[in-house]
């Protein structure tokens, strides 16, 4: 039976470089530091849509099973439906700020892996959950795949 090498995960120079020049008029901030990829950036999801500031944050040591990129709506700040924010967001993750740390999918579900370019994954998946954010906060309905989750605030 043949063995296949183990393939390394994407670096974070280079996930950092891709982001730059995929999406350089967008970012405000993209940098590596203490081995992990922080990128600050501005999605317009539609023609329709406010231009939301989010941060990514990317580290690809194994600490506390968190392997995967995340992401905080840094402006504008998050609304709440009804009292309520949407429940597609990890409540205990909101940064020191009170900003919002979105959930975009679902690890269970193995949808991430340190292969993939976040510019060319995440940073989509991002645009499609602001636009369902705003469908939301105008219908109260979530029109987007949902995943098990969690109970929410």
């Amino acid at each position: 039976m043949a063995k296949y090498p183990k393939v390394r995960p994407i670096s974070l120079l280079v996930q950092c470089a891709n982001l730059i020049s995929t999406y350089k008029s967008l970012i405000d901030e993209c940098r590596v530091k203490k081995g992990a990829l922080v990128c600050i950036m501005r999605i317009t999801p539609s023609s329709n849509s406010d231009t939301y500031r989010v941060k990514i944050s990317y580290k690809l040591s194994l600490k506390n099973g968190e392997f995967y990129p995340q992401v905080w709506l840094l402006s504008p700040q998050m609304q709440k439906r009804e009292g309520k924010y949407p429940k597609h967001i990890y409540v205990t993750r909101a940064d020191a700020q009170g900003n919002q740390c979105l959930c975009l999918f679902y690890p269970g579900y193995s949808e991430w892996n340190r292969n993939m370019l976040i510019s060319s994954s995440f940073v989509p998946w991002i645009s499609a959950w602001l636009n369902t954010y705003e469908y939301w906060l105008i219908t109260g309905e979530w029109h987007y795949a949902e995943s098990p989750h969690g109970g929410y605030k």
